[in-house]
């Protein structure tokens, strides 16, 4: 069974970008995967660190992106991967610290903040990268 199905509409054009995209959803998908594992949540814990560690490295990548291209909603959109980091964070001490029901809420998160974001805030960029010629 499959989480999350990687569909080309991900895509916003911009190699770097799309690869990074790709790359968080393969970490999210073996997180749902991980939870086959009786290691006690080590590999879920595990696998949920490295996907906080490539969001950073993708956000900010991201917003270079977005100042080389003087996106006009830059700091809404840096508001908004501040939030997520921050709940993400939270949620892992709560993994930590073992509290029940937590993986599946952790998916389910990650699952509907992925989609929305990436197919709707991440569009909204897109135009400017366009512009200035990104790919």
């Amino acid at each position: 069974m499959r989480f999350l199905e990687w569909e080309d509409s991900y895509n916003i054009g911009v190699k770097e970008i799309d690869i990074q995209h790709r790359g968080l959803f393969d970490i999210v998908s073996r997180l749902f995967t991980s939870r086959n594992y009786q290691t006690e949540g080590k590999y879920f814990i595990a696998t949920l660190s490295q996907f906080i560690d490539y969001t950073k490295v993708h956000f900010a990548t991201e917003e270079r992106y977005m100042r080389e291209a003087e996106y006009p909603k830059l700091d809404a959109h840096q508001k908004e991967h501040n939030e997520f980091l921050s709940e993400v964070i939270e949620l892992a001490r709560d993994c930590e610290n073992k509290v029940p029901g937590i993986e599946q809420k952790i998916l389910d998160f990650l699952k509907s903040w992925y989609i929305k974001h990436i197919l709707g805030t991440d569009r909204d960029y897109q135009k400017s990268f366009m512009e200035k010629g990104f790919k």
